[in-house]
């Protein structure tokens, strides 16, 4: 598996499984919300419960978000977490500066500690295949000119 943002081929094993190495993970914001993962049951309950009576917890808002053939203008995401219809979904809602909002479900399970993972590492994911995104486009000028 090769790193989302820099293409490098992956070997760790926690490295391959976040899809960014150590080095692009802290440059993608990768490591803000990791501390909330090593929460004990009683505070894993205490989010269960409030998802489950309507709350949403919330990991950020200025997600970069890729948006191919457009360098100027970006896009941003923002990733929650919340129970909806029996289950625990980590998603996004993607802001398109005149063009509107989008909504990406990235995780749905009933196991609220897979779905927060899972949210807690698409942010870092996002900003990475933006960066990348990015600098594709980029060189695609270069080579244009």
């Amino acid at each position: 598996m090769q790193c989302t943002r820099c293409g490098r081929q992956l070997t760790d094993p926690v490295s391959i499984d976040r899809a960014l190495g150590p080095v692009c993970y802290a440059k993608s914001g990768g490591g803000i919300f990791d501390r909330d993962l090593e929460a004990d049951e009683k505070e894993w309950k205490r989010r269960e419960d409030l998802l489950k009576n309507g709350g949403e917890i919330d990991l950020g808002v200025n997600w970069d978000y890729p948006d191919p053939g457009n360098l100027i203008r970006g896009c941003f995401m923002r990733i929650s977490v919340r129970f909806r219809d029996g289950a625990f979904e980590a998603y996004g809602h993607v802001y398109k500066p005149g063009r509107g909002t989008e909504e990406i479900i990235f995780a749905r399970d009933t196991d609220i500690k897979a779905v927060y993972r899972t949210a807690v590492i698409a942010g870092p994911i996002s900003n990475a295949q933006a960066y990348r995104t990015r600098q594709n486009e980029r060189k695609k000028l270069k080579r244009a000119i």
